[in-house]
């Protein structure tokens, strides 16, 4: 029975699609589901399974079974309507609406969102090589000595690079800001003097209240019983006399001091600012420091300290190189961002939404909190954690959107040879152990591990044609098109081939097994003949 199908799309990509079903399909359904119920149920007079349609229709009533049929139908129509219909499904479609005799059901599939990129191979910038300088390389090494330092408390006063425990609190008083009244009665002419006064009165005492010192946050620095610190200038607080004021002294001491902070104050809210401190000293520990030395490199897996300085960089430059990469690759999807022309279904967001909202969610459950406690605490729900979630996952998908479409117009592709090297790559290290290496090496071949890797591969691809194109080498498009073409007909030609392969096999196998039952027959004739002329001897 055909079914009546109705599509509109609307602007901002989904598709209402109106399926009115044939009458009798409902009554084909409805005594198809009272033949079940027939076999369900006992009906007086009747064996089980036996009863009439009208009799099981006046046990159940006609709207129960009406209402369980067209539920039933809901999915096998809509599933027919999308056969015949054939829309570009972005996400799962909602059934918005049912209408009853005749059964009408009205769907609003998201469809794919149509993304157009511009002229975004316009794009240029200059991409640096990331260098690593000799004074990073000292820090990280400077890092390592102090991963292996030990502390020995010691019986005398604080010194510069002691590692002292001190109780305490230091803050920034806020800063005051004095508001005014404006009297804007001040040149007005009044009439009548007893209420000219009444309000002179009244401003003045506005006036007095408002030029009081009103009062902000302080900004707490610490606030602390015990609190461990190193007594590095260079560090803690640097360009003020922080450290300065703890050096000298000893456990017990107490000692109230003020410092402040330079202009040029790597945190913009303490430039220039006062801040009062009180602390009182605990404990005073020196530092041991290992040299750096072949020592300090075995520590940290290296032959050398030669080979660990040549390690260090190389792990910084490799850092570097990813922070510089990603930073592009943000910059540059966020100029095709505003460059694009996006027209994307509402189910994408929510998509995204109810995603960040489950992630939350987890985050908050692991803290040991109940959801719903924390909602309380926080003053807040669902819905406008949704809307506060709502800027970054409209900014997510079409992040998501244009990286996709880059894909596809720079004609990306992911062959068999690109995943072999990928995993060669990350198996390189297991060399030793081929039983691990062969393990891993199956598991980036198939299901979650396959879509990493695909992943990552993309991800390599999409940034080495970003810098290309920024760098104005990117390759022809109209070559890539060919390229791509060519690639499909070749995987065309190899799954033909591969299909014929495997006839061909079968065929032989076939063949094969009809040699072996012939050989088999023949072998059992003769054992047969065999048998007969023995027995007549």
């Amino acid at each position: 029975m055909t079914l009546n199908i109705h599509t509109e799309e609307d602007d901002q990509r989904q598709l209402t699609m109106t399926i009115e079903v044939p009458e009798k399909r409902v009554l084909q359904e409805m005594k198809t589901l009272a033949r079940k119920l027939a076999r369900d149920i006992n009906v007086p007079g009747f064996r089980r399974g036996k009863a009439p349609y009208h009799v099981i229709v006046n046990r159940v009533g006609k709207e129960y079974l009406r209402g369980e049929a067209i539920e039933a139908l809901v999915q096998p129509v809509y599933e027919e309507a999308l056969a015949e219909v054939e829309p570009d499904i972005y996400a799962q479609a909602s059934l918005d609406k049912i209408d009853d005799e005749p059964l009408t059901l009205t769907f609003t599939i998201p469809l794919i969102p149509e993304v157009d990129l511009g002229d975004y191979r316009s794009l240029r910038k200059e991409i640096d090589e990331v260098e690593i300088s000799d004074e990073a390389v000292a820090e990280a090494l400077e890092a390592a000595q102090d991963r292996y330092a030990e502390l020995e408390e010691v019986d005398r006063p604080a010194a510069e690079g002691d590692v002292v425990t001190i109780a305490g609190k230091g803050i920034v008083p806020a800063e005051e800001e004095e508001t005014a009244v404006e009297d804007t009665d001040a040149d007005s002419e009044s009439e009548d003097e007893t209420a000219d006064t009444a309000v002179e009165d009244a401003d003045a005492d506005s006036a007095s209240e408002d030029a009081e010192k009103t009062a902000a946050e302080d900004i707490v620095l610490f606030d602390t019983e015990s609190l461990q610190i190193i007594l590095d200038s260079d560090k803690l607080f640097p360009g003020t006399s922080f450290t300065e004021n703890i050096v000298g002294m000893s456990v017990g001491d107490e000692k109230t001091f003020t410092f402040t902070f330079p202009e040029d104050f790597e945190e913009e809210e303490l430039q220039g600012r006062e801040a009062t401190v009180t602390v009182t000293l605990l404990q005073v520990q020196n530092r041991l420091v290992p040299l750096l030395d072949d020592n300090l490199a075995e520590l940290e897996g290296y032959d050398s300290l030669e080979l660990m300085r040549e390690g260090v960089r190389e792990d910084l430059k490799k850092a570097a190189e990813d922070q510089a990469r990603n930073e592009l690759m943000d910059e540059m999807v966020n100029d095709m961002r505003e460059m694009a022309t996006m027209v994307y279904p509402p189910a994408a967001v929510n998509e995204e939404l109810d995603n960040r909202i489950a992630q939350f969610k987890r985050q908050v459950e692991e803290t040991d909190w109940e959801w719903e406690d924390y909602l309380k605490l926080q003053g807040t729900t669902v819905e406008q954690l949704r809307e506060d979630f709502r800027e970054a996952a409209i900014k997510a998908v079409e992040t998501q959107l244009v990286l996709r479409q880059f894909v596809l117009d720079e004609k990306i592709t992911i062959k068999e040879a690109d995943v072999d090297a990928k995993v060669a790559e990350r198996t390189e290290s297991y060399g030793d152990n081929e039983e691990l290496a062969a393990a891993l090496g199956e598991y980036y071949k198939q299901g979650p591990g396959l879509d990493m890797i695909s992943s990552e591969i993309l991800t390599d691809k999409a940034y080495e044609r970003m810098v290309a194109i920024l760098s104005d080498n990117a390759p022809d498009l109209a070559e890539l098109e060919a390229e791509a073409e060519e690639d499909a007909e070749a995987e065309i030609e190899a799954a033909e081939e591969t299909e014929e392969e495997e006839m061909i096999e079968e065929m032989i196998e076939e063949v094969a097994e009809e040699v072996t039952e012939a050989e088999e027959d023949a072998v059992d004739e003769e054992m047969d003949e065999e048998t007969a002329v023995n027995e007549q001897e």
